[in-house]
């Protein structure tokens, strides 16, 4: 979460700089300025385009997809997306990562949803 853009945009910026020192390209990534409670923007960022959405939600809904129609890696830090693939979206690709503590969580929120 980012008060201000200008925050953003530097912190991008740092980002990008050292995933580009590990040869590593910035993923699609969710931003929000503001707080969840009251987001002032949101924003969708695909390397060097930022596309401003109307929500943290549907930012959250395009950077999945972005990651599919890239075929774009989640980042390695976060199962999130993962997670968000399996659980909420119903997806199942060749490529995905095998994670039992996904597949747990996700049979679990599919359940509940029932």
């Amino acid at each position: 979460m980012f008060q201000h853009s200008s925050e953003m945009v530097e912190t991008l910026k740092r980002r990008r700089e050292k995933l580009g020192s590990f040869s590593v390209r910035l993923q699609p990534v969710v931003v929000v300025v503001g707080s969840l409670e009251l987001p002032t923007a949101a924003y969708v960022v695909v390397d060097s385009t930022m596309w401003k959405v109307t929500s943290p939600l549907k930012a959250v809904d395009v950077c999945f997809k972005c990651f599919h129609v890239l075929h774009a890696a989640y980042p390695a830090e976060s199962n999130v997306w993962l997670l968000l693939q399996k659980a909420v979206y119903h997806l199942t690709t060749k490529w995905d990562v095998k994670s039992a503590a996904v597949s747990a969580v996700a049979t679990d929120i599919r359940y509940m949803l029932q």
